[in-house]
């Protein structure tokens, strides 16, 4: 827990920079209702909903300085595959090369700063638009048409001029998910899932595979996006299939590890799209066969995890109050992602996700409106319940706020 004494200050252990610029945006009243406990009104305050300085800040302490769930490997298939995307603000890409790596650079040409991929494509080379200055997928520059003038055409060979390759980013992938980390210096990827990785070792997750995606922009701060998919008070009002796959009797509030929000149940049987038709992992307990378990991990990797599938929602701010929110679909094992005895439970399980998805966005929507109100001056939170939400705030504080 952040807490404001003297002592942890002098330490080190916040930046007090920092630390002034969060208390202009959020005033000390802000400042302290976002440390208060859960039996008073707490939770981040207002402006840290709607405010253009209070965005910049998270993506500048937080989306800069840790991972960032990029992609699928299945969105890029095969070599030369590209999927261009916006973390912190800044324009990336992520392409595939002939040996089978995925590799990320920033979005712009060495020439003249133009954005070289605009949409998901697969090319041979890199090309700007511009001028055709060309790259290989390795990022380095092969060819300047007319650059020395007219019909001279430089051509560079392999390990020449490295000053002008793309710049690249730090990129790493786990299970056929890809991350960047812009910072370079976030600790390793194996440390970051690790408390993800401790509660899934009944699961084998080597034979995930992916069968699509959906996407949906919000208009809804990200941070509420989290919240929402972390809470499960409010399953009973807002999810009829859901809660009637798994009652709030078999649910609880779920706990915090590190970085990592984690949460699981066990419902009385499986149903359509969770558990019914596909394929399960391999050698699990009639109990986990039976189980759901979600993770969060900051700031925007999401995971659930059922018998049949590997879910992972990835939010990414485009606003204050909007979001780019990112639904990956994997099944388990070759058989089940591309057999056709398996395109019916495939659908069924991509659109179970879309409906429940839908009913969550209208109420996104609506507490991003809330946050408008002066009325609104802290959450009243559930101590059954809402527990870590409120360490939400608190984790996205600690997050800006460390040196």
């Amino acid at each position: 827990m952040i807490t404001t004494s003297p002592t942890r200050a002098a330490s080190g252990e916040i930046d007090l920079q920092v630390e002034s610029r969060v208390r202009q945006y959020l005033g000390d009243d802000g400042y302290a209702q976002a440390l208060a406990p859960l039996d008073q009104p707490c939770g981040l305050p207002n402006s840290a909903f709607w405010s253009e300085d209070w965005l910049a800040l998270e993506q500048e302490r937080i989306f800069r300085r840790n991972w960032i769930f990029a992609a699928a490997d299945g969105e890029l298939d095969g070599p030369g595959a590209m999927k261009p995307l916006e973390v912190a603000g800044t324009p990336l890409f992520l392409v595939k090369g002939r040996d089978g790596k995925v590799r990320a650079f920033h979005n712009v040409c060495r020439h003249r700063g133009t954005q070289l991929v605009t949409a998901p494509c697969r090319q041979a080379t890199i090309t700007c638009p511009y001028h055709a200055w060309s790259y290989d997928l390795q990022g380095q520059l092969r060819r300047r048409p007319h650059f020395n003038g007219p019909d001279q055409h430089e051509a560079v060979a392999p390990g020449e001029a490295p000053e002008l390759y793309l710049y690249a980013i730090r990129c790493e992938s786990w299970n056929g998910c890809h991350f960047v980390d812009l910072s370079g210096t976030a600790a390793p990827l194996a440390d970051w899932l690790a408390p993800l990785m401790a509660r899934t070792r009944a699961y084998d997750l080597t034979p995930i595979r992916w069968i699509g995606k959906k996407s949906y922009r919000i208009k809804s701060n990200w941070k509420l996006v989290l919240e929402n998919y972390m809470e499960g008070y409010h399953v009973f009002a807002a999810h009829p299939r859901l809660i009637a796959h798994a009652p709030m009797n078999v649910r609880w509030s779920g706990e915090w590890i590190g970085h990592v929000f984690y949460n699981d149940y066990v419902a009385p049987q499986v149903t359509v799209g969770r558990g019914d038709a596909l394929p399960h992992f391999p050698g699990l307990t009639p109990e986990d066969t039976r189980r759901g378990l979600w993770f969060a991990c900051l700031p925007n990797f999401a995971v659930e995890v059922y018998a049949d599938q590997f879910v992972v929602l990835a939010p990414f701010p485009y606003g204050p109050d909007e979001t780019l929110e990112e639904l990956h679909f994997f099944v388990i094992g070759d058989e089940a992602a591309q057999g056709s005895r398996y395109a019916v439970a495939r659908q069924e399980l991509m659109d179970m996700w879309h409906d429940l998805n839908l009913e969550d966005v209208s109420l996104l929507e609506r507490l991003q409106q809330g946050r408008r109100s002066p009325a609104f001056d802290g959450a009243r939170l559930s101590p059954a319940w809402d527990g870590p939400v409120r360490e939400l705030s608190q984790q996205v504080l600690q997050s800006i706020l460390r040196p």
